[in-house]
This record gives structure tokens, sequence and C-alpha cells, in this order.
């Protein structure tokens, strides 16, 4: 991978929001490249005091004064307010988005795009015999990722089978007596 690609997502590798192949790929970039490495370390201690923040307690005369802020910026309390519940909403969904990541099950085969390590429950191979064979297997990319289309891939499938009986069927009608003469 180039440092540039690896730049750009730093940030998902930090919170480890990518798959595990991606992760590995990261990680064998990040133990040649001191430049990147360096980089994660920035963007790690900006994150690490991020998690630590506790937050900050209003003062007991906390909305008098932002009220008088508000109307010394001349703006309607109604506008400030829901600028601040913009805010808040927000944050909100982000840091639930950032709790289900880290708390949710793998996900289910349901789906018709399939992820790699989905493609590879489904044909029950490891993800790694997967990737030996990804350049066989009916895919495309979104970024960085592979996904594959469920139907595409039960067609190759259905293919490889086909072919796996005709070299049977040939071998079953091979006989050495034939080539003893």
């Amino acid at each position: 991978m180039k440092c540039e690609q690896i730049k750009d997502r730093l940030t998902e590798f930090a919170d480890k929001e990518m798959s595990e192949y991606e992760y590995k790929a990261f990680q064998a970039h990040l133990d040649e490249c001191a430049d990147c490495r360096k980089e994660l370390e920035s963007i790690q201690s900006v994150l690490d005091t991020c998690k630590q923040w506790k937050g900050i307690k209003p003062s007991k005369d906390w909305d008098s004064e932002l009220q008088k802020k508000m109307m010394k910026a001349q703006r309607p309390l109604e506008m400030e307010v829901e600028l601040l519940r913009s805010a808040i909403i927000g944050l909100s969904q982000r840091m639930q988005k950032i709790e289900e990541r880290q708390t949710s099950l793998p996900p289910t085969l349901e789906g018709e795009i399939m992820t790699i390590e989905e493609l590879a429950r489904y044909l029950r191979l490891s993800v790694d015999k997967v990737f030996e064979m990804v350049d066989r297997i009916p895919r495309f990319q979104i970024g960085y990722e592979f996904r594959f289309v469920r139907e595409s891939v039960d067609r190759w499938v259905m293919s490889l089978q086909k072919e796996t009986e005709e070299l049977d069927s040939r071998w079953s009608n091979w006989n050495i007596e034939d080539y003893e003469k």
C-alpha cells in the first residue's frame, strides 16, 4: 500500500474500523514505514486525549450566562437552542455508532452483498484461503474493500462443481488396459 492510502485511513486503523485483512495490511506497512508510524502516533495521541476527556460540568448560572451571550449576539434564543440541540444530537449519534461497532455481533449472511469475511463464512473457508482465491471469485470493489454478490458467487461455485464432475467423469471412464497395449 502507498503512504497516501495509509495516511487517509489512519483514524480508521486506530479505531479498528476495518476488516481484519486491511488491518493486517496496514500493520505490515506501518512496520516498514517510519513516516506513517509517526503520523499514527500523532493521531493516537489525539484520540487518547479525547477518550480521557470527562467533559465539563456547567456552573450554576450557566443558563443565564448563556442567555446573556445569546442576546449580545442578537440571535433569537430559539435559534441558539436549536443549534445546540443539533450539535448534541450529532455527537450523540456519532457516539452511538462507535458504541455499536464495539459491541455489535458479526454481520449475518442474510444480505445479497457480502464482505470477504462473510464470504469466507458462506464458503466455509478461512479468510486467508479466500484471499488466495480472490482473483478467481467474481467481485467488485468499494474503496479498498472487496464485495461479493451472493448470486454471482453461487454461479461461480456451480461452475466449479460442473468442472469437477466433468473431470471425475473422464477419470471414471479411463481404463488402464487401453494404455497397456
